[in-house]
């Protein structure tokens, strides 16, 4: 169980890390540019973008229908 819970910890830091390169390459971002970069369905990527705007890493703006996700420091 304990293997189980590390292996998931590493994706999560994986995930992570792959979506704060991202944004920093194209900021302003939609979940679907984002999700379709990453490789990963829409869900996942909105999962990680909500943890990481709770570590206030990242931020979005509300466009219309559209959340345009960027790097907490980016205006």
């Amino acid at each position: 169980m304990t293997a189980r819970i590390e292996v998931e910890d590493g994706r999560l830091d994986i995930i992570e890390d792959k979506i704060v390169h991202s944004l920093g390459e194209r900021p302003s971002s939609s979940i679907g540019e984002i999700a379709r970069d990453l490789r990963v369905n829409r869900s996942t990527a909105s999962k990680y973008l909500h943890v990481l705007r709770a570590k206030r890493m990242v931020n979005f703006r509300q466009v219309g229908p559209v959340k345009l996700w960027s790097l907490e420091d980016e205006k």
